[in-house]
This record gives structure tokens, sequence and C-alpha cells, in this order.
């Protein structure tokens, strides 16, 4: 699942104002696997009709249920 979220980092200063709705920080495209929830750093596609992201140990689980069916 994909999520947007606001890593503001406080990075304004006197001399430097914040950019509010234009800084790139504050909407950034954070994906979690849809099965377990935790936050991805590569995404595993499991099939193209469920779109579902899932983490390595959950689309490794997903592949060795597959393999098991067969």
């Amino acid at each position: 699942m994909v999520r947007i979220e606001n890593h503001c980092c406080d990075c304004a200063s006197p001399g430097y104002p914040c950019l509010g709705s234009s800084c790139p920080n504050r909407r950034v495209e954070v994906h979690y696997c849809d099965q377990c929830g935790e936050e991805l750093d590569t995404i595993h596609e499991v099939d193209e009709v469920s779109g579902k992201e899932l983490c390595s140990s959950c689309h490794e689980e997903s592949q060795e249920e597959l393999e098991d069916e067969e």
C-alpha cells in the first residue's frame, strides 16, 4: 500500500524560511507491505491481478505457499 506522509525535518531557520507546501519533504510517497504493514525498501509484486506490494519475507512465504499447492 502507498501512503503519502509528511517527513518535515524542521530545517527552517531565520535566514532560510520554511518552503511550506512546495517542500519536497512535505508529501513523501512511502510504500508498506499489504500483508504485515512493514515499511518497504524493495517492492515485490505478487501478481498483476491483486497488485499486492509485499516485503521480502512475506513474498517468500507467498512463493512457498504457491510451491506447496503445486
